[in-house]
């Protein structure tokens, strides 16, 4: 049935202006729902209706649920306060204005709007089914109570065990984990266990089901009166079809229980619904059950009993996509008083009231130790704690250590205003996924579409939102609407202050749109990207405050296979105050596509290459934790196939339109990155990674490069072992399994090396930073520096460190570096791993000012180096550079050069790596080199040296044809364009003795040609360049011969190397000094507290309204209340000052309250208030 609203034939202002009104609800204009008079023919909506609002409407009533609203171009739905409503309907589609509350009248009371239907039932053009629609023209308002999103602990909360509380648990036993059926645990009512049955009852486990009906009968039936029963699901209670009747069994509860026959909840019981029970035998008022239906991945049900001082708890838990031993049945006993715990947080949460739904993050390496409680009443709190109903199944980390905060989230996911997706508590065939996903993903969305004129949503919870049946339905949903800031919209558009969890798509997503701010939202248990820029075109969105925890993969798109909590596509971006806390792939990810995707591809959103040389906007405070991987700026987005592609080539310009302009920093500013198995790897150009805080990861910073621009890492705090030691572990490893007393980063491998900074390509450097806690364990090496392991590439041996502050004497209590070799797990032996080096430019590394740190690799060392046996390295007194021979030729042949050190002449190295291109060479005069090619020169080739240093200079030789003619070019230190140009000396002696460059001596007899590697530029205070004062020598050499073989080269020369030494096969001994170390980090290195947000500025809080008077109690006074929420206190503000409560007396007949709410005046008896006049 279609149902309209009149249209009003009086023409009426849609709102009064704020001046005279701020709520939506007052406008006088407004017509009620519940009227029969607003609707034709005096009837108002029924079941199923199809309405049609044409005029201006109040919503005051909760209607049957229909098949549709729609509201028309020109007209308006208003959501009253005055009562909690529903609205239950397949979806909302609005042309015209939609208002529940309003940005200066925030809705108070509660509003829910449940979204309905199946895939492929209907499909509505634009906005397909199951939606909330913003159309072209259209309005959506949405502002509910205000109320604080998140905070942080204030001090850790330990999980429950036996020093607290806990009296017995069944996890300590483990008991036929693997049934799927029901647990049932009897205790005595002092605690102990009295006996315990865990039997199958699914169609596909129960075997012999009569008997196992009689075992569950038999056991329930004959328990004593006066013992506890503990009923849980297991896994599942029955599987679809279930083809064995188990009536019975419900019968018996019911019995034991006390539940009228056919009432109790079990029977409703699905597969894969959690179901828990307990009671008292002989007592039925004890009696306390609950179940929870599949509607996500994950489904606890809990229910529990009080005996004397004690608590008795069953606790079932399920999965959809079983993993048996993470979904285990649970029978606690624990002290009355550990049933419920205080939690101290940093900020005021007097606007969280009981009943509250209330996430704790995890602060371990394992996002699955995030726990959800509920708010409890609590009189003794202070306005930054708050009383929850928990039993700690993990520790949940609440200090500051060494300038990382690690204080775990607290997070409200209640909201007042409601919008959630109905649910079917099985997959329905329809999906067309129920192989991936056994439980319905076909949730609710919002969406708006370009010409929307407003949308506006804060303080409302969306649940079971987002589908992962088909692309483009998520959450909330900015579609293909260009610029939203601009003038057409003096109020952007935001997203804010929300609670988005159990999604099946994503939890919000901007596509094609520019100019959203996304602020202060809570995001919990998502599937696939949570927060998402989908093309890479959208620009200037604002991510401020959110918080994503929980996110898992997804398959709507491949990309989706490794689930990113914040995912960043465009550099014109502003990234701040955001908290990635748990994702089963990445926290943070930036990476963009060299043109933006999809149907983004054409709008001129951004130019090709525009997103590689632009900067991002902004990075500032950001928190990774719990991800394996936080913090990833690397890749690129293939524009065909929209998978991954390695390697971003970021190279941020001062004018990303012109490539030849300058370079441009991009700064991450306080990051803070704890344990995540990799707690950041950042590829690019000028990237300054400064104040970062990072701790307890396998590697915790990486940078690599794909450009000719440097990285540098500043002011930061970087620990290996924190204080957060999370819970204790059980792992595997090379040894089997092992109990560990904390967390580890790798439960898979405990083996794995723990460090710190590790040099990687390069130039990259880093200074005035802090390290501490690199200690070698029983089972693992740790080093607070080092090198990317298994590395097949070059790296620059410019890279270095200075002014480095470690908290530890180096030795037994840490290592300041470390590096294996392959015989130690989790290193290797490519050409990488033994090029890499880094400089200690002040000693404060190895105590040696300008030394350099190398593997003990002879073709790298020499007598004048001194091994460190606990690092693995060597310390040498040398400045090395790089060389590398790049074929040139018309050919471009792949042909891997063969390096000699003539002082080693029999100890070639000759790299088959692909990425290894650059040799290590050491810088001084004192050694020199040759280089052979395989079997043929090539016609064309470059000499290309880089990180030389005034006074280091290398001679090499190259081997050429016996009969070959060449030319040479060179630009620098001498301009030498020809041959001609060039001079040809009569030795090797007077090719180290040139000082002005452009000469060459052939030794015609070999075919050697030597030249002479050096700069003349003193590399000043803050140069970075591979090019000493940006001036680079390359040389290239053009051949020409009949046969350029070069096969029996080194037969016919072997050069006097410069430095005429023995190699010595002792390495010395580890005689230096390592005794410095400092009680902590600088106070302004590291990122430090990250709440509250000092990019804001601090908002002391105000009281609101006062509630009306309580009814009378026993004691004879009536209480009112008010919540520090006009405005709530933020950043750092004080909280309100003055009672948040109001106590009379009262009459038990009526209390009347006084007019003055500052002159509380006592009633007394008869109603009479002290003061008024009696006739």
């Amino acid at each position: 049935m279609r149902v309209n609203c009149y249209l009003r034939t009086v023409t009426v202002a849609l709102f009064l202006t704020s001046a005279q009104a701020s709520c939506p609800h007052e406008d006088p204009a407004l017509l009620k729902w519940s009227e029969p008079s607003t609707w034709p023919n005096n009837q108002v909506p029924s079941l199923g209706d199809d309405v049609y609002v044409s005029g201006d409407v109040l919503l005051d009533v909760s209607p049957p649920e229909l098949r549709s609203v729609n509201v028309e171009a020109g007209a308006t739905l208003v959501w009253s306060p005055n009562g909690d409503y529903h609205v239950t309907t397949k979806f909302i589609h609005v042309k015209g204005a939609f208002h529940i509350g309003s940005e200066t009248c925030p809705f108070e009371a509660n509003a829910r709007i449940t979204l309905t239907g199946d895939r492929k039932e209907y499909s509505m053009p634009n906005f397909g089914a199951k939606f909330i629609g913003v159309d072209n023209g259209a309005t959506l308002e949405i502002h509910g109570r205000k109320k604080l999103g998140w905070t942080k602990l204030e001090q850790t909360v330990p999980r429950l065990n036996k020093t607290n509380g806990l009296v017995y648990t069944s996890l300590d036993v483990g008991r036929r984990q693997n049934r799927e059926g029901l647990g049932m645990y009897v205790f005595n009512p002092d605690g102990t266990l009295f006996r315990l049955e865990i039997l199958s009852t699914s169609s596909k486990m129960i075997g012999d089901a009569d008997l196992i009906i009689n075992k569950v009968i038999n056991f329930l039936t004959g328990t004593p009166d006066g013992k506890v029963i503990l009923i849980a699901v297991q896994h599942t209670l029955v599987t679809r079809p279930q083809t064995h009747d188990l009536s019975k069994i419900f019968d018996a509860i019911e019995t034991v229980a006390g539940i009228a026959n056919g009432d109790s909840k079990i029977r409703d019981v699905g597969p894969l619904d959690a179901y828990a029970l307990a009671t008292v035998m002989g007592d039925p008022s004890s009696t306390c059950e609950s179940m929870s239906h599949m509607s996500h991945l994950k489904q606890t049900a809990t229910a529990s009993v009080n005996v004397g001082d004690l608590t008795m708890i069953a606790t079932s838990r399920t999965k959809a996509i079983s993993a048996k031993w993470n979904d285990l049945i649970e029978f606690q006993v624990v002290e009355k008083s550990a049933s419920s715990i205080i939690l101290n947080l940093i900020d005021d949460v007097t606007t969280w009231k009981e009943g509250d739904r209330l996430l704790l993050t995890s602060t371990d390496y394992d996002m699955e130790k995030a726990e959800e409680t509920t708010v409890l009443g609590c009189n003794e709190c202070t306005d930054k704690q708050v009383k929850v109903s928990l039993l700690p199944k993990f520790m949940h980390f609440g200090e500051i250590d060494t300038n990382i905060d690690m204080r775990g989230e607290v997070a409200l996911l209640s909201r007042n205003i409601i919008i959630e997706g109905a649910v079917n508590s099985f997959c329905p065939s329809v999906n067309e996924n129920c192989k991936t996903y056994n439980y319905d993903t076909f949730g609710g969305h919002i969406k708006a579409i370009k010409g929307f004129v407003n949308m506006h949503i804060e303080g409302a919870e969306l649940r079971n939102m987002g589908k992962q049946t088909d692309l483009g339905n998520y959450p909330i949903h900015f579609h293909m609407c260009e610029d939203v800031d601009g003038d057409d919209y003096p109020n952007p558009p935001y997203i804010r202050e929300n609670a988005i969890h159990h999604t099946f798509a994503r939890c919000l997503t901007i596509h094609g749109t520019h100019g959203v701010m996304v602020m202060d939202n809570v995001a919990y248990e998502s599937i696939g990207h949570c927060y998402f820029l989908e093309d890479g075109g959208e620009k200037r969105t604002v991510f401020d405050g959110n918080l994503g925890a929980n996110t898992r993969p997804g398959s709507l798109i491949p990309l989706d296979r490794r689930p990113t909590t914040f995912w960043i596509t465009n550099p014109q971006t502003t990234f701040r105050n955001n908290v990635a806390a748990g994702s089963m792939g990445l926290g943070i990810w930036f990476i963009f596509p060299d043109l933006p995707l999809g149907p983004s591809a054409d709008k001129g959103f951004m130019k090709m290459f525009e997103a590689r040389y632009t900067a991002i906007t902004e990075f500032t405070n950001n928190v990774a934790h719990s991800n394996k991987n936080g913090l990833f700026i690397d890749d690129r987005i293939d524009l065909v196939t929209e998978e991954i592609d390695s390697c971003n080539r970021y190279e941020p310009k001062e004018d990303p339109s012109d490539r030849s302009s300058a370079d441009k920093n991009v700064i991450i500013d306080r990051l803070t990155a704890y344990n995540n198995r990799d707690n950041a790897w950042l590829r690019g150009g000028y990237i300054t990674l400064s104040k970062a805080s990072l701790g307890g990861s396998l590697t915790s910073m990486l940078f690599a490069r794909n450009s000719r621009q440097e990285q540098f890492m500043e002011k930061s705090v970087i620990v290996g072992e924190t204080r957060n030691t999370g819970d204790p572990t059980r792992a595997n490893g090379k040894d089997g399994w092992k109990n560990f007393p904390r967390s580890i980063p790798n439960t898979n491998n405990y083996n794995f090396p723990l460090q710190g900074f590790g040099f990687y390509d390069g130039p990259v450097f880093i200074s005035d930073s802090f390290f501490d806690k690199y200690t070698d364990n029983e089972v693992r090496k740790a080093g607070a520096i080092g090198f990317k392991r298994f590395n097949s590439a070059s790296s620059s041996t410019l890279s270095g460190a200075a002014n480095i502050h470690f908290g530890f004497p180096d030795g037994l209590s840490g290592n300041r570096a470390y590096d294996g070799n392959s015989s130690v797990f989790g290193f290797g032996d490519l050409d990488g791993d033994l090029a890499a080096t880094f400089r200690d430019n002040d000693g404060s590394v190895t105590t040696i000012p300008g030394s350099t740190v190398v593997k003990p690799f002879s073709f790298v060392t020499t007598p004048d180096c001194i091994m460190k046996s606990a690092w693995n390295l060597m310390i040498c007194p040398y400045k090395y550079m790089t060389l590398r021979c790049q074929d040139t030729s018309p050919a471009k042949t792949d042909m891997r050069v063969i390096f000699i050190r003539d002082d080693l002449p029999d100890s070639p190295w000759h790299s088959t790596e692909s990425h290894f291109r650059a040799y290590p060479l050491i810088g001084g005069g004192k050694y020199s080199y040759s280089i052979y090619w395989p079997e043929k020169a090539p016609s064309e080739f470059m000499l290309i040296p880089k990180d030389l240093e005034k006074g280091h200079p290398v001679r090499v030789g190259v081997c050429l044809p016996l009969d070959a003619t060449i030319n040479l070019k060179s630009w620098y230190p001498k301009r030498a364009v020809g041959l001609s140009q060039w001079t040809e000396v009569d030795s090797v002696q007077d090719i180290d003795d040139d000082t002005v460059g452009g000469q060459y001596y052939r030794n015609r007899t070999s075919g050697m040609l030597y030249v002479k590697l050096f700069t003349n530029e003193v590399r000043k205070e803050g140069d970075t360049n591979p090019c000493a004062g940006n001036k680079c020598m390359v040389i290239k050499v053009y051949v020409n011969a009949t046969d350029m073989s070069t096969d029996h080269c080194r037969e016919r020369d072997i050069p006097t190397p410069p430095a005429k030494r023995s190699v010595s096969t002792k390495r010395g001994t580890d005689n230096l000094s390592f005794d410095t170390y400092y009680n902590g980090p600088e106070p302004d290195w590291g990122a430090g507290s990250t709440v509250p947000f000092t990019s804001r500025d601090a908002i002391d809080g105000g009281y609101g309204t006062w509630s009306q008077w309580g009814s009378c109690r026993t004691d004879l006074t009536s209480v009112r209340t008010r919540t520090c929420n006009d405005p709530i206190p933020r950043n750092g503000g004080a909280s309100c000052s003055g009672p948040r409560t109001e106590t009379m007396d009262c009459a038990p007949q009526s209390p009347q309250p006084p007019t003055d709410e500052h002159n509380v005046m006592p009633v007394v008896p008869g109603g009479l208030v002290d003061g008024d006049l009696q006739l």
